[in-house]
């Protein structure tokens, strides 16, 4: 009987808050709270209106198992004209860098002949004139080397001055040698070898360059300078006299031991001279 009555007044609560609801205040009560004093109600708490920060992202999850594959589309459409014009298009472009980079090398091709027609006589004329002075050279006894007839005048005795040996070569428009490189050396070398007299197994011929102790540099007539580590020299050459400035080259028929250039004074007299004059 208490319980149906316990049930029975907040129905009639209710009722008299909707029939005099402009003095709600004084009589509703919310119907949580009525049944709250019987035990009747929610026991859960009330959820929080207020939310708070969001919380740390968790770890990734593992990878899920890849799905099934797809329905398989139609196949597909090639559109086999429009290809064909690609190509086509492709092909008439590049032809025509090809026969533009043709065209430019036979115009270069044209102008190269024509430059060469009229170097021919030119080229002609200086074969002629470097054939003629070879000859001339061997006529003499000499050696064409870059340009320049190498001729030697050599003695079975020493009697040759540096003052003469300049005089000799003077006969023939030429002057005394000078050597520039070891090359060159090697070669004027060997053919002074052919020019010795017979019965003579070493001989000493004066040369043009001048030797300078203080900077051990030889002087040319050019004015040009090269330091004597350039060349071979007799084994204890060069000298370092200031008086020791002529040059001097030893040759030796049957053995190369000690052969090279050399310096000395003026006031010797040599086995000969090797002279050279332009072509």
């Amino acid at each position: 009987m208490s319980k149906s009555i316990s049930l029975f007044i907040p129905v009639l609560a209710f009722l008299w808050c909707v029939v005099s609801s402009s003095q709600q205040h004084l009589v509703c009560k919310n119907i949580d709270d009525v049944f709250a004093g019987d035990g009747l109600a929610e026991t859960q708490p009330r959820r929080s209106r207020l939310q708070g920060p969001p919380g740390k992202m968790g770890s990734k999850g593992e990878r899920g198992i890849r799905g099934l594959p797809g329905i398989e589309g139609s196949p597909g459409r090639v559109d086999y004209d429009r290809v064909d014009g690609i190509i086509h298009e492709k092909i008439t472009n590049s032809l025509g860098v090809v026969n533009s980079t043709i065209a430019e090398l036979m115009r270069n091709l044209s102008t190269l002949l024509s430059e060469w027609e009229e170097l021919k006589p030119t080229i002609t004329e200086l074969k002629r004139k470097e054939a003629a002075a070879e000859d001339d050279c061997r006529r003499r006894g000499g050696l064409l080397y870059s340009g320049k007839c190498f001729t030697t005048h050599i003695s079975s005795a020493e009697n040759i001055s540096y003052e003469r040996a300049i005089a000799e070569c003077a006969k023939q428009r030429a002057l005394l040698t000078e050597i520039h490189d070891r090359v060159q050396q090697t070669e004027l070398y060997n053919f002074s070898l052919t020019k010795m007299p017979n019965g003579t197994s070493s001989v000493y011929i004066w040369l043009g360059m001048e030797y300078k102790s203080s900077t051990s540099t030889l002087l040319y007539r050019s004015g040009m300078k090269r330091h004597s580590d350039q060349f071979q020299w007799v084994p204890g050459y060069p000298r370092s006299s200031s008086s020791s400035k002529y040059m001097a080259m030893f040759i030796k028929k049957d053995d190369s031991s000690g052969i090279g250039i050399w310096n000395y004074g003026n006031s010797s007299s040599l086995h000969g001279v090797m002279c050279e004059k332009e072509t």
